[in-house]
């Protein structure tokens, strides 16, 4: 293995604390309207667009799945949340941004979140600066698993796929990865790894400490221990 050019981060999930708010907003929802959205049926949402989060479960629901009534609320209790508790950033994010930046190596975020509110949190966060390019879900036809966002941030580093390393905490991002010719990394968030992330996988890993870790020894054979 030999050390990326260019690192592509996914967001929720990875680079801030997000799933949990996403998923007792989402949940909550669906109880106030009479709906069981399962934690089964909740893993299937994580790391794709809301848009195609919200179809999975209409055709879960059926007919009498109010989408749009279902998409405000649900966006409401997940700000409230917001405010009332903040979003705390991963262990290690801080660290692995200025090592990048240290080796020259420069930064890009691909996420299925809108790109204004992607820049927000960044912002709020005080680690925009370190992005050189943010392609949020708004930006593309088509969410992760295609791998629309990762070649659009990919396009904007002006760098070849195969020299851009993804950092993904969802197995949808390393399936995108995989389709856009580009090497991954995963740090499981809620859902662990499958046998099938690990084959698509360089590594994975426990916490972006051990990303930088890893990336600072030139991307040795990873062991991808992480349960």
């Amino acid at each position: 293995m030999r050390t990326p050019h260019a690192l592509i981060f996914d967001m929720d999930g990875l680079l801030l604390d997000t799933e949990m708010h996403y998923k007792r907003s989402w949940t909550e929802t669906a109880r106030e309207m009479g709906f069981d959205l399962t934690d089964v049926l909740y893993l299937k949402l994580i790391g794709i667009t809301v848009a195609d989060a919200e179809d999975v479960l209409a055709k879960e629901f059926g007919t009498g799945f109010p989408k749009d009534k279902f998409h405000t609320r649900a966006a409401f209790l997940y700000e409230e949340l917001h405010k009332k508790e903040g979003i705390p950033m991963k262990p290690g994010v801080r660290e692995l941004l200025q090592w990048a930046k240290d080796n020259n190596i420069p930064c890009a975020v691909g996420t299925s979140t809108v790109t204004a509110e992607a820049i927000e949190r960044l912002k709020h966060h005080e680690i925009f600066e370190y992005f050189q390019v943010v392609i949020g879900g708004d930006m593309v036809e088509r969410g992760k698993p295609n791998p629309d966002i990762f070649l659009k941030a990919q396009g904007e580093l002006k760098l070849s796929a195969d020299n851009c390393l993804i950092l993904e905490d969802a197995h949808s991002g390393l399936m995108a990865a995989r389709s856009g010719g580009m090497r991954s990394c995963l740090v499981p968030d809620l859902l662990p790894a499958s046998d099938e992330s690990r084959n698509i996988a360089e590594g994975v890993f426990n916490s972006l400490h051990e990303v930088k870790e890893w990336l600072a020894k030139g991307c040795p054979v990873a062991e991808k221990a992480c349960s």
